[in-house]
């Protein structure tokens, strides 16, 4: 579960953030 939580957040794009990853947007 740790494994996919880290791609989920940091790794896959997310198309409703306009393919950016939910923790570039934070970081941004």
């Amino acid at each position: 579960m740790e494994q996919f939580v880290h791609y989920y957040n940091r790794q896959r794009p997310h198309q409703s953030l306009d393919g950016r990853t939910p923790t570039e947007e934070v970081l941004n």
